[in-house]
C-alpha cells in the first residue's frame, strides 16, 4: 500500500519556481544572490528527502527581496506558470514572505479555471541555517503539488491557506502566516488532514485562462484619529486608478471633524471607484451597520467584504485592468471570484 502511493506520488512532474526571499539566502554574499545551479545544489542537498516526493525541476523567474515585487513580477510569475502549465502536474513557487499573499492572491485572479496545485512557500530563515523552518515548508509545499489541490496556496508552518485569504501576521515567529476568516486547507502533523469541503473543485467546465496586470495606480488610506482628508485630495486626477480606505472594525470612517466623505463624492464623481477594507483582521465589512459606515456607502464607496488588505488590493488591480468603470467594478468586487469572499 505505501509503496503503490510512493509510486504515485513519484509520477508527479512539479516544476518549482524560485524567485527570491529569504529560503535561498546565502551567507557570506552581499547581495545575497544565488544562481539557478546553485539553488537547485542547495536544495538537493538539504533537503534530498523532495526527490522521493516527486520528480522535481526548477526555474528562475526572478531573483529579489520580495518587498521589491512590482507588477511586472507578478506577469512574469503568470508568464512562467503559463509556459509550463501543461508540462507539469503542479507547482511550487519560492517567494519572499513579505508580499507572498499579494502574489498569491493575483495569482488565484489571473489564473482562471487553473486545476493544478500552485503553492507558494517561503520561510523566516535560510535554508543554510541549522535552524531553519525552510526545510519543512519545502517538503509540504512539494507534496501538496503533488494532490489535487486546484488551489493557488500558501504552505507555511505546517498549513495550507488559500491564498487569497492568508495574510502575514508575524515578522519573528515560524508561524508567520493566518487566514483569519477561512478555514485551513489542509494541516500537517503526523497525517496530512486535509480540509477536502474548503477545497475548490476541479473545474472541467471551462479552459484555463492567463490574464496579467496593468500598471494601474491606487491611493492607500489608513484612518487614524485626527487623519486630515484634504492632504490626499491631490489624488484626485487622472493619475489615481482607484482608492482603498483602510477604515475601522466594520468600515466605519470619520464623517463628522475631518469626514472622509466629501473626499469620497469627489472621487466617484472623478470616476476614481473608492474601496473599504478594514484594520481588523477578523470579521467582514458591513457599511451598514453603523451611520459612519452608511454614509461612506451612500457617497458611492465599495465594501472590501471579508478579504484581506492583500486579496482586495489585488483584486482591484486586476478589476482596474480589465478597465471596468466605476459601477462595473462596484458589482464585481462584491462577487465572490477565486474564493476571496465568504458565500
Amino acid at each position: 500500500m505505501g509503496n503503490c502511493f510512493n509510486e504515485v506520488k513519484m509520477s508527479k512532474k512539479i516544476l518549482m519556481i524560485h524567485t527570491g526571499g529569504t529560503l535561498g539566502m546565502a551567507e557570506g554574499k552581499p547581495d545575497n544572490s544565488l544562481k539557478p545551479v546553485q539553488f537547485q545544489e542547495s536544495v538537493v542537498n538539504f533537503v534530498p528527502e523532495l526527490n522521493q516526493l516527486a520528480d522535481i525541476e526548477t526555474v528562475f523567474a526572478f531573483n529579489i527581496d520580495s518587498a521589491n515585487l512590482t507588477i511586472k513580477h507578478i506577469n512574469k510569475l503568470v508568464e512562467v506558470i503559463k509556459e509550463n502549465y501543461e508540462l507539469y502536474d503542479g507547482f511550487v513557487i519560492i517567494h519572499g514572505t513579505d508580499a507572498m499573499a499579494y502574489s498569491g492572491s493575483a495569482l488565484s485572479f489571473l489564473i482562471k479555471n487553473n486545476k493544478k496545485p500552485i503553492i507558494l512557500t517561503g520561510s523566516q530563515k535560510p535554508l543554510r541555517h541549522i535552524r531553519t523552518d525552510a526545510r519543512l515548508n519545502l517538503i509540504n509545499a512539494v507534496e501538496f503539488a503533488t494532490m489535487d489541490i486546484p488551489e493557488v496556496a500558501i504552505c507555511f508552518n505546517s498549513k495550507l491557506m488559500r491564498a487569497n485569504r492568508a495574510t502575514k501576521v508575524s515578522s519573528g515567529d515560524f508561524d508567520a502566516f493566518d487566514s483569519p476568516n477561512f478555514p485551513y486547507l489542509a494541516t500537517v502533523g503526523v497525517e496530512i488532514n486535509l480540509n477536502n469541503r474548503c477545497i475548490m473543485p476541479i473545474s472541467f467546465g471551462g479552459e484555463i485562462e492567463f490574464n496579467f496586470l496593468k500598471e494601474k495606480n491606487i491611493v492607500h488610506i489608513k484612518t487614524f484619529p485626527g487623519l486630515n482628508p484634504s492632504i490626499y485630495r491631490h489624488f484626485l486626477n487622472n493619475d489615481t486608478d482607484g482608492i482603498i480606505v483602510e477604515a475601522y472594525a466594520t468600515g466605519n470612517i470619520p464623517i463628522l471633524e475631518n469626514s472622509l466623505i466629501p473626499f469620497i463624492i469627489e472621487a466617484n464623481e472623478l470616476g476614481i471607484p473608492v474601496i473599504i477594507t478594514s484594520q481588523a483582521k477578523r470579521g467582514k465589512i458591513n457599511l451598514d451597520a453603523y451611520e459612519c459606515g452608511r454614509k461612506a456607502k451612500e457617497a458611492g464607496a465599495i465594501s472590501a467584504l471579508d478579504m484581506t488588505i492583500e486579496s482586495a488590493i489585488m483584486k482591484f488591480q486586476y478589476l482596474l485592468s480589465k478597465d471596468y468603470n466605476v459601477s462595473e467594478i462596484k458589482k464585481l468586487f462584491l462577487k465572490n471570484i477565486s474564493g476571496e469572499i465568504s458565500e
